[in-house]
């Protein structure tokens, strides 16, 4: 058995390191999972090191299989002796073993999963009155729960740092969430950290057998620990133990998930005895993406510095093209990637990765009009998320209102107070009588056995789904989703969700469908012959195609559509990255946090991206895009100044073509800014109320003191000093606050 065949010295090194600390900084696409591999064989083979002496923990299943099979094919050893698997798959092991010294958690405990922790959250919110409170969403309160935990911070500890109204009532949240997961002898998955790291604290006879028994402990993508994790590998490890960790600063990309950069960036301060390894040698890609990726990446300053090589040849030059607008760059990449499959690759080989959901949208349409099969990666097709498909159900019962399955997705959504028990005795009826249900609702009242209250809120439902049907008779598309989101209150539903951000990208997204299809409408009703062609209905009819298209997933051949973040630990020989513009990539809301730190990560994230290519790299960009109903002028992405022109080859949108495009109507009524709460007034100009110094209240983190300010009106921006918060990067346009 000859384990360390064809490693390179890099990689040899890191293999054969001497008992002790060791960091590996892996290099994308250097043969991490390999080194890994090859390491607790070495381990085993050359140390004479037991199986049952080796923990491992990696972040996905996928990976910890893959590992448990190549030790398999490399040893002949079984591996079920070792312990190798995700943090969390250890740490429930080690509390099944050792969980009953933390009463009374028993050994034969439950662990929920993200739907179970929400309805017993929902529990807790309807206990304190706050069911139908929707500053507490089950999953905002729990996302700030998992927070605490990963922090390490008991119901307790998180009272006692509470601020504010809205932290004090998640600090009662949290403590009743906490004791009726006691009381069902269940823990969700962050207890699985916070559990097993407060049972090796609380009982040191306990930690000093498991530090005893994993005399090795290797860690795979040390940079997207976070610190439960942290804290846990330095339980097991001690001062001394075996430590082999393997990551890369430039590919930590998860920060809004928890992860700290100054885990692995910290490491020879936690263990000033370490070695640092780099692994430099690239197997993946072209010596030209390299290069670029290389010189992109150097403009961070929180890093460990490396510069990556390959033996694989210069390869093509990066192609960087600018489009006049985003639907042609949606075209372009399409069509270059059609081009593609009909030369030496196939529609496997390729992949488009973009930063935000919503741009899939666009790349959607034109695969259906190439022909090309695709699927989503990490995610849903646009047409088949939830906000596009409540709306389509709209939209086809105006167009059509006998269509009962419509009418059953929307009738309470958003809630309306119309219960199922209520409707469901209306669709037996309407079924009863060979009716349609529609036609029930005008006389909800003969249906018995439904509440006075039930019955309004019918007669009021029945009331906006008359008016708007005859709205959309006149209406343009655009305006008749406007109108719809508004008036029935769907767009305050889906603002007052924790992810708002990414769902009102899809209902912008569905927006611009509308304002372009509004567009072409006249051209689609001369060409299909049907001058009285109703703009609802031919709307429908379109996006019809767009849902009728065969499962990709049964295709032998489909084009790979991710975001960017979906991407990390994948590769591609063509990879299309769309969206290079500033306000998109780099993100928006980084831009208005002006955090040089949340910079760095967008730098890190295009640098994943661009490392996910082995062959060919385009890069692209749209000179206007299509926000809210308007097209708007976009500026490059700083990220593309930082490649170096040796390695670009441009092509695309000039000059002289910009004093060409037509800016669109812009709407007076924006959808998408935030709705001010009737009856209050909307505020007066903010540059009469705010200035520095002074006191404001914001819904979520109490009250702050204003340190900066920039802008004036509704589009100042502020940094506000909340205590125990720290300063946070604030628009008066959209910030939930007032002056105190």
């Amino acid at each position: 058995m000859d384990i360390l065949n064809g490693l390179n010295d890099q990689q040899l090194k890191a293999v054969t390191a001497p008992p002790g600390q060791t960091l590996v900084i892996a290099g994308a696409g250097s043969g991490k999972t390999r080194v890994l591999v090859s390491r607790v064989a070495w381990l085993i083979a050359e140390q004479k090191a037991a199986p049952t002496n080796i923990l491992a923990a990696t972040f996905t299943n996928k990976a910890a299989r893959e590992m448990k099979e190549r030790l398999a094919a490399i040893t002949g050893l079984p591996t079920r002796y070792m312990w190798i698997g995700t943090f969390h798959s250890l740490c429930a092991r080690l509390l099944r073993r050792e969980g009953g010294h933390i009463a009374p958690l028993n050994a034969d405990f439950n662990i929920y999963d993200d739907g179970e922790s929400r309805s017993l959250m929902k529990k807790c919110l309807v206990s304190l009155g706050l069911g139908e409170d929707k500053r507490f969403h089950p999953a905002s309160v729990l996302n700030a729960v998992s927070a605490a935990k990963n922090s390490l911070i008991d119901p307790a500890g998180y009272g006692k740092t509470a601020t504010n109204d809205w932290q004090q009532t998640v600090a009662r949240l949290y403590s009743d969430y906490q004791r009726r997961l006691t009381a069902a002898n269940a823990l969700d998955f962050d207890d699985l950290l916070m559990q097993a790291v407060a049972l090796l604290r609380k009982e040191p006879q306990i930690l000093q057998h498991y530090r005893t028994r994993f005399k090795h402990i290797l860690v795979d993508e040390y940079q997207d620990t976070n610190h439960s994790q942290y804290q846990l590998v330095r339980l097991l490890s001690g001062e001394d133990g075996d430590l082999f960790a393997v990551g890369d600063p430039d590919q930590s990309i998860y920060r809004w998930r928890g992860a700290d950069i100054g885990n692995i960036m910290d490491f020879s301060r936690d263990y000033p005895a370490c070695r640092e390894i780099s692994l430099t040698q690239n197997y993946r890609s072209r010596q030209n993406i390299l290069d670029a990726a290389n010189a992109l990446i150097s403009h961070n300053e929180n890093r460990k510095p490396k510069e990556l090589f390959s033996a694989r040849g210069e390869g093509e030059k990066i192609r960087l093209h600018q489009s006049a607008d985003d639907r042609e760059e949606a075209y372009f990449i399409i069509d270059n990637i059609a081009r593609l499959r009909n030369s030496d690759f196939t529609l496997c080989d390729c992949a488009v990765l973009y930063r935000t959901h919503g741009q899939s949208r666009l790349l959607e349409d034109q695969c259906r009009r190439f022909g090309l099969p695709y699927r989503i990666y990490g995610g849903m097709k646009f047409y088949e998320r939830k906000e596009v498909k409540d709306t389509l159900a709209y939209l086809r019962f105006l167009a059509n209102p006998r269509d009962t399955e419509a009418l059953n997705r929307i009738y309470n959504e958003p809630k309306r107070g119309i219960g199922k028990a209520s409707w469901d005795k209306l669709a037996a009826r309407a079924a009863a009588e060979d009716i349609a249900l529609a036609e029930l609702l005008r006389e909800p009242e003969r249906c018995g056995g439904i509440p006075a209250a039930t019955v309004k809120s019918l007669r009021a439902l029945t009331a906006h789904l008359k008016a708007w049907g005859e709205y959309a008779k006149t209406a343009s598309m655009k305006e008749l989703l406007q109108r719809l989101w508004l008036q029935s209150g769907y767009r305050d539903m889906v603002a007052a969700l924790p992810d708002a951000e990414e769902r009102l990208e899809i209902l912008e997204e569905l927006y611009n469908t509308a304002a372009a299809f509004d567009e072409e409408f006249a051209e689609i009703a001369a060409f299909s012959g049907e001058e009285q062609l109703k703009p609802l209905t031919a709307f429908l009819g379109q996006l019809a195609l767009a849902t009728d298209m065969d499962n990709p997933d049964e295709r032998a051949d489909f084009l790979t559509l991710m975001t960017l973040h979906a991407a990390k630990g994948l590769e591609f020989p063509v990879v299309f990255m769309a969206g290079l513009e500033e306000g998109l990539f780099p993100h928006q809301r980084v831009l208005l946090s002006d955090s040089e730190e949340e910079m760095e990560e967008e730098r890190r994230l295009c640098y994943v991206g661009m490392t996910r290519a082995k062959e060919r790299l385009f890069i692209s960009s749209a000179a206007r895009r299509l926000q809210r109903g308007s097209y708007v002028p976009s500026r490059p992405s700083r990220f593309l100044q930082e490649l170096p022109a040796k390695n670009i080859e441009k092509s695309g949108f000039t000059p002289q073509r910009r004093a060409q495009t037509r800016p669109a109507e812009r709407l007076t009524d924006n959808v998408f800014a935030p709705r001010p709460k009737p009856p209050a007034p909307a505020p007066p100009s903010a540059d009469r109320l705010i200035g520095l110094g002074d006191k404001v209240r914001h819904a979520k983190f109490g009250d702050g003191v204003v340190v900066t300010v920039t802008g004036s009106g509704e589009d100042m921006q502020m940094a506000v000093a909340f205590p125990g918060q720290g300063v946070k990067q604030l628009m008066w346009r959209y910030a939930p606050m007032k002056k105190i």
